[in-house]
C-alpha cells in the first residue's frame, strides 16, 4: 500500500506529525543564515532530485510561538496568494510540533547585502527594475512589503533579483491606503523621516515607506555605503558619481515629504521600466 501523504490546509499548509526535513526527502547541507523567526538552509534531495531548496525554520518554542506562527503564517498566505517573476515563491511549507518550515527556490547569488559593495550603477539600476517590477505587482494589489532592505532581496543565477521574505508584510485597505506607523517600517536603518517623526497613533502610508526603501538600497549598493537611520540621504546622493538621470531618480525616492515620492506605478515610468 502506498504511504499516504499528509493533507494541506485551507491555507495551503500541511500540518505534520514528522519532520519535514524527513517527510519531503530533505538534507541540510548549509546554513544560509538567522533570521528574527529562526534559521535557513540550503537543502538538496534524498530522493535522487537534483533541485536545490532553500528552507526557513520557524521556531515554534512557548517564547516565540505566537510572533512565530503568525510571521510564517502571513508570508505563506502572500507568496501563495501572488505570482510575479520577481517575488520569491513557496514551494512547501508545512508546521511540525516544534516548528514551522517554509520552502523556496535557492538563489545562488544571495542577497543584496552579500553582493553589497560599490557596484557599477547600471548593475544597481538593472536590480532596482527588478524590485521595482516586482512592488508594483504588490502595491497594485494592497500589499506593501513592509520590510524592504538588502537582506530580503535575492539573485539567481542569471543576475535577477527577486522580493521575498513576506512576513511583515501588511494588507492595507484600499479606501484609507495608511497604516498605523507603529507597524509601518520593520527595520530602523530603512526609515524614512514621517517614520522616524510618527507617534504610535499616527497613520501613515506604509506603500510610500517602501519606495524610500528602494531609494536607500540604490543608494547603498552605488555608494558601497550601509544604510544607517536618520542619515541626509538626499546630501550624500549629490555626491555619488552616478548619471545626472541616477541621481534624479534617487532624490525622488529619498524625497524627505512621501507626496514628493512616486508611487510604484510613477516609479515604473521613472525608472523607465517596461
Amino acid at each position: 500500500m502506498a504511504e499516504s501523504k499528509p493533507a494541506p490546509s485551507s491555507s495551503f499548509v500541511y500540518d505534520l506529525e514528522e519532520d519535514f526535513f524527513d517527510r519531503f526527502n530533505l538534507k541540510k547541507v548549509l546554513e544560509l543564515g538567522k533570521g528574527v523567526s529562526g534559521e535557513v538552509f540550503l537543502t538538496t534531495s534524498t530522493a535522487g532530485l537534483s533541485r536545490k531548496l532553500a528552507v526557513k525554520i520557524f521556531s515554534l518554542d512557548e517564547e516565540h510561538r505566537e510572533l512565530n506562527l503568525r510571521m510564517f503564517t502571513t508570508e505563506v498566505e502572500i507568496m501563495r496568494s501572488v505570482t510575479h517573476p520577481h517575488i520569491v515563491p513557496c514551494v512547501i511549507a508545512a508546521r511540525c510540533p516544534d516548528y514551522a518550515a517554509l520552502a523556496m527556490p535557492y538563489y545562488p547569488r544571495g542577497d543584496l547585502a552579500f553582493l553589497s559593495g560599490k557596484q557599477p550603477p547600471a548593475q544597481v539600476h538593472r536590480y532596482m527594475t527588478h524590485v521595482a517590477r516586482g512592488l508594483y505587482y504588490l502595491h497594485r494589489r494592497n500589499i506593501a512589503h513592509n520590510d524592504l532592505k538588502l537582506e530580503n532581496v535575492f539573485v539567481d543565477a542569471q543576475n535577477r533579483a527577486h522580493l521575498g521574505d513576506f512576513g511583515l508584510a501588511l494588507k492595507v485597505k484600499a479606501v484609507s491606503r495608511t497604516a498605523l506607523a507603529s507597524g509601518v517600517g520593520c527595520t530602523q536603518d530603512y526609515w524614512p523621516p514621517e517614520k522616524l517623526a510618527a507617534g504610535p497613533h499616527t497613520r501613515i502610508d506604509p506603500f510610500k515607506v517602501d519606495v524610500y526603501a528602494v531609494g536607500i538600497m540604490y543608494w547603498a549598493l552605488v555608494s558601497g555605503e550601509n544604510p544607517e537611520e536618520g542619515l541626509d540621504y538626499l546630501s550624500k546622493v549629490t555626491n555619488l558619481d552616478v548619471s545626472p538621470d541616477q541621481r534624479a531618480i534617487m532624490k525622488r525616492l529619498l524625497a524627505t515629504n512621501p507626496s514628493d515620492r512616486p508611487n510604484a506605478s510613477e516609479l515604473m515610468k521613472l525608472m523607465n521600466v517596461k
